[in-house]
């Protein structure tokens, strides 16, 4: 039987993963409770640029409990293509080949627990219906779906729309956990990941956070940055509501 400081420590860890569900559909006490039991083992810290390590060959998952983890590809010559960014609440998962291909590295100091056994509850085949696991299929959607978005990014917009447009995705992550506040937005990243994850030389990415501030759209600062003009920036990110930078209310 877990004592109250184990059960406690539990519940910390959890929070942004129980919030960001509840964002997608109650999940209540019941939910609450499962998704707390589902975790095991001691907590893992790494500091930032360190690897996380996975294993793909058991399809291990690990929760986000703070932090900022990046999923992405290194090429021969050095550059580097982000292709996914893990916030507090995320669950990432190392499964098969493609998996095993990519690096995931923490962009900030992280703190992750194992969350396999959570993963496989509700994501194998004839999981029982319940509150918790319609909140875990629509947060599972919305991940595919900021894959989707990050396909057309890099494919179909500009520069200028590219920034825009991520800059709304992960605002809109934030009000999920509730740590976005008006246009402000937490966000921890130098220009030069910003870069990594958009397809952009680092001269490049710095003259289009210019002219961000110059339209008096963005106020970028490593660590704390100011969308001054959602709609602006909505207007500025040029994409339909399909894959644009707000997901439909369930």
């Amino acid at each position: 039987m877990k004592n109250q400081s184990d059960a406690g420590l539990e519940a910390r860890l959890t929070a942004p993963l129980e919030i960001m569900l509840a964002s997608f559909a109650p999940i209540g006490i019941e939910g609450r409770d499962l998704v707390r039991r589902s975790f095991s083992g001691a907590p893992q810290h790494q500091p930032s640029g360190a690897a996380i390590p996975m294993d793909p060959e058991r399809n291990q998952a690990r929760l986000v409990a703070s932090g900022w983890i990046a999923r992405g590809a290194m090429l021969n010559d050095g550059r580097r293509q982000i292709i996914g960014l893990s916030l507090p609440g995320d669950v990432i998962v190392a499964s098969g080949s493609v998996d095993a291909d990519l690096l995931v590295w923490a962009l900030t100091d992280v703190v992750t627990v194992d969350a396999t056994a959570f993963w496989t509850t509700l994501s194998e085949p004839g999981a029982q219906a319940s509150p918790l696991s319609e909140a875990w299929r629509r947060c599972r959607t919305a991940e595919r779906l900021r894959m989707a978005r990050q396909v057309v990014r890099l494919g179909r917009l500009n520069a200028y729309e590219r920034t825009a447009h991520l800059l709304l995705e992960l605002h809109e992550r934030q009000v999920r956990l509730g740590t976005a506040r008006g246009g402000a937005l937490h966000l921890p990243l130098t220009q030069d990941v910003l870069a990594d994850i958009l397809g952009l030389s680092a001269v490049h990415m710095n003259r289009t956070l210019q002219q961000l501030r110059r339209n008096v759209l963005v106020d970028y600062r490593t660590g704390r940055t100011l969308l001054q003009d959602l709609p602006g920036l909505v207007q500025a990110a040029n994409l339909s509501a399909v894959c644009g930078p707000l997901i439909p209310p369930p």
